[in-house]
C-alpha cells in the first residue's frame, strides 16, 4: 500500500513538472531598454555581434534583443549566433525589408503609422505616435521595399539639424539623436515612405 502511494505521488510529481515545463513564458518587449541600448551603441560597435558595412538592421535587431529582451526566433530568421569562430544570422536580423516583414506580422509587432513627404508641408519634427524603442523603417523610393531601419529613442535635440523633436539612433551612417524623419540627411526625402512598428 505504501509503495502504491509513493508511486502515485511520484507519477503526480512527474506530470506536474512536465506540465510546467510545457508552459512557454514570453518576456514583454522592454522598449526603454531598447532605446537605452541604441543610445549607448549609436556611434560605436558592440563586439558581441558582427558588424556589417550596411549595419542599420543589425543594430536595430541588437537593440530589440539586447536592450529590449526579445528572444531569438530562429525558426523565422530573426537570430544571430556565434558558432566557434564564425557568425550565423537570419535575414530578418540583418536586412531591413526582412525585419519589416518579420515585425509586421501581428504576433510580433504593431504597425503604428505610415508617413510620406507632402509637398510644402513636409514632415513634422514632433510625432505623437512614436515612443522609445519603436523601430522606424525607411523606403527611400516608395517602391514597397524598405531600405533602412532605425530605433526611436524619444524626444531630443538633433544637433546637426539644430532642432528638437522625436529622434532616432542608427547605424550604417552612424547617427545619435537624428530627427526621426531624417529629412535633413535624405536627398530622396520627397520619395521616402516611413513606417513605425512597435515590437512585442
Amino acid at each position: 500500500m505504501k509503495r502504491n502511494i509513493a508511486l502515485s505521488l511520484m507519477l503526480i510529481c512527474f506530470v506536474l513538472i512536465n506540465c510546467f515545463n510545457c508552459v512557454k513564458v514570453e518576456a514583454a518587449y522592454n522598449s526603454f531598454g531598447a532605446a537605452s541600448y541604441a543610445d549607448i551603441w549609436a556611434l560605436s560597435r558592440n563586439s558581441n555581434y558582427p558588424s556589417f558595412d550596411a549595419d542599420c538592421t543589425n543594430f536595430a535587431s541588437q537593440a530589440m534583443h539586447e536592450g529590449g529582451t526579445l528572444p531569438f526566433d530562429k525558426q523565422n530568421g530573426w537570430y544571430c549566433e556565434k558558432v566557434l569562430w564564425w557568425w550565423n544570422w537570419g535575414t530578418a536580423w540583418s536586412v531591413a525589408d526582412d525585419l519589416y516583414r518579420y515585425l509586421s506580422n501581428s504576433a510580433r509587432g504593431t504597425i503604428l503609422g505610415r508617413w510620406k513627404y507632402e509637398g510644402q508641408i513636409g514632415f513634422n519634427d514632433y510625432n505623437d505616435v512614436l515612443q522609445p524603442g519603436d523601430i522606424l523603417f525607411y523606403d527611400w523610393n516608395s517602391d514597397g521595399r524598405f531600405d533602412h531601419a532605425g530605433v526611436s529613442v524619444g524626444l531630443g535635440y538633433d544637433s546637426t539639424y539644430g532642432r528638437t523633436g522625436n529622434v532616432q539612433d542608427q547605424h550604417t551612417y552612424d547617427r545619435f539623436h537624428a530627427i526621426w524623419h531624417l529629412k535633413p540627411y535624405n536627398v530622396r526625402a520627397t520619395t521616402t515612405t516611413i513606417v513605425a512598428i512597435r515590437p512585442k
